[in-house]
């Protein structure tokens, strides 16, 4: 969500928030708040993905079971994360 210089991440299940904003004194700031760490999660993602070397989308799967569902890169038994179920 958002528009112009803001950027706002929402998780409605859990209620955590994070958004981001110019900081007028240059570069952006960013506000959290509830149990998860939503922007945390975004930066340890980009990093991931970048360590990964920048892979295209298709090089990307998703597995839903039962009890699990994942994100996995190259082949579902390699480097995965897992989603909410």
């Amino acid at each position: 969500m958002g528009g112009g210089d803001e950027v706002v991440l929402w998780d409605v299940a859990t209620g955590s928030l994070a958004a981001t904003g110019l900081d007028p004194r240059g570069g952006w700031t960013v506000r959290q708040r509830g149990p998860l760490r939503l922007w945390d999660a975004v930066e340890a993602a980009v990093l991931t993905w970048q360590a990964a070397g920048s892979p295209h989308q298709s090089a990307y799967g998703l597995t839903v079971t039962g009890e699990r569902q994942y994100v996995w890169l190259g082949e579902s038994d390699g480097p995965s994360w897992d989603l909410p179920v």
